[in-house]
């Protein structure tokens, strides 16, 4: 018996102590966040957890697909209402079962951990969020929720129209050389999930993006649940982009859709909690929020951030990292203050533009895709340019080139900050070509599907 249970130690990300238990390699006898990860964390033990299949089966991966698995036979996509056009009966569906599923998820960890704590081990002990904190978290989480939403609603648009090929169910339960595939697919996805998030996360952190994007995210110094996706809706588009790159380039079943945006909608969840006592907790992610320019990566592709010089092992001093950054949000966070920033409020001029830019590209997009298409004689071209491209390249790379020319007007920080050191032709340029390779590419992609009528 107890050799069944050493084996079944963190099935499904479980730890041997229980849903409330801490991870094996934590020191107990040191503060939260300051057990070391240097020897816990590497490309070998990456390798290695993906040939034995601990990627999938040990760990919340496993959790998070028995909830695709159930959501894809109790609530699947409705390609036959699709078909027939954009209709608000089943957007709205859609849109419901997409905020049912991560309000209750989301919400249950909220509970156990800050409305009724179950966990005891808090990174920055007797601090917590203010209802402001809140509020602010849940407005721009509900924007990230929706915006998944209306994602899944375009791809389902799209394969109900024959514009992106797909395989059907029925076609996928006869033939055992698909089903072969798809089950390779399934384990693949946690895999490209991680390797998208260091590229794309890494992306969001060059100075004019960071600054009008991604610094929203990173208000929170101390997360909490909501935190995880409370992203300005820029940066929603960029993290979502993972779930475009199989799906418009090669033939998949809708599955693969679903079960890499419900990876991608749960996952900030639990891991973004504040806490090192439970399930999926995240010491490696937490130490980025704390200390900002390290981490980049998940624990699964820490390896990269060794390899780059980026990697932290633990909260405090660091032996491992050397990279630039000197500066330290511990100091900065404010004593017993939540968050500081973690507020709705005006904006500054700058924030402003930029905001209004954003909102003109989403109108563009919502008449490109919706209005124009059903017009009795639609758009074709903006010149010599075909409207599907002009608004996809407006949407995907617009809100990057805007940004850079506000920091023109508006920031005395190189653009290029905290990477400016890097050579262009060198390690800059390879991390911002991969980025764009990885995430602004398959949205312009994803845009000229969607708005070429």
């Amino acid at each position: 018996a107890s050799a069944l249970s050493g084996w079944l130690e963190d099935f499904a990300g479980v730890s041997k102590d229980g849903f409330f238990g801490m991870a094996g390699w934590v020191d107990r006898s040191k503060p939260p966040g300051h057990t070391s990860q240097t020897e816990t964390l590497g490309l070998d033990k990456t390798v290695r957890n993906i040939m034995m299949l601990r990627h999938m089966f040990f760990s919340p991966n496993l959790v998070w697909f028995a909830i695709t698995l159930a959501a894809y036979i109790l609530f699947p996509y409705d390609l036959e209402a699709a078909a027939k056009g954009w209709s608000m009966d089943w957007v709205a569906k859609r849109t419901a079962v997409i905020f049912s599923i991560s309000f209750v998820y989301y919400s249950f960890f909220f509970a156990v951990l800050y409305v009724k704590p179950l966990a005891g081990r808090k990174y920055r002990p007797g601090v917590f969020p203010t209802f402001g904190n809140i509020c602010h978290d849940m407005w721009y989480w509900s924007l990230g929720v929706l915006q998944w939403s209306l994602s899944e609603c375009a791809m389902t648009r799209l394969w109900a129209t024959g514009v992106v090929p797909y395989i059907p169910d029925r076609e996928l339960l006869s033939s055992p050389v698909q089903l072969a595939l798809l089950a390779a697919w399934i384990l693949l996805v946690p895999v490209w999930r991680d390797m998208h998030f260091y590229f794309t996360h890494r992306f969001s952190h060059i100075r004019s993006l960071y600054k009008y994007v991604h610094a929203l995210h990173h208000r929170n110094t101390d997360p909490q649940p909501f935190s995880g996706l409370c992203m300005h809706p820029i940066e929603h588009l960029l993290y979502f982009s993972n779930a475009l790159v199989p799906v418009i380039y090669l033939r998949c079943s809708p599955l693969i859709y679903m079960w890499i945006f419900i990876h991608l909608g749960l996952a900030p969840g639990a891991g973004h909690s504040g806490y090192e006592d439970h399930w999926q907790a995240d010491q490696y992610h937490y130490v980025h929020h704390s200390k900002f320019e390290c981490n980049y990566g998940s624990p699964s592709s820490a390896w990269l951030d060794q390899f780059f010089g980026t990697f932290r092992e633990k909260l405090g001093s660091s032996g491992a990292y050397t990279g630039e950054y000197k500066d330290d949000y511990d100091s900065k966070s404010g004593g017993k203050v939540w968050s500081a920033q973690g507020y709705l409020g005006l904006q500054s001029v700058d924030h402003m533009a930029y905001t209004c830019f954003v909102a003109s590209t989403t109108v563009a997009l919502f008449w490109a895709a919706v209005v124009n298409p059903q017009s009795a004689i639609p758009v074709r071209n903006i010149g010599p340019v075909p409207i599907g491209q002009a608004v996809a390249a407006l949407v995907s790379h617009g809100p990057i080139l805007f940004g850079m020319l506000l920091c023109l007007f508006y920031d005395r920080m190189s653009w290029r900050w905290p990477f400016h050191k890097d050579r262009i032709i060198g390690s800059f340029g390879f991390f911002a070509v991969a980025g764009w390779l990885v995430c602004v590419l398959p949205v312009y992609h994803f845009g000229v599907l969607l708005c070429t009528p």
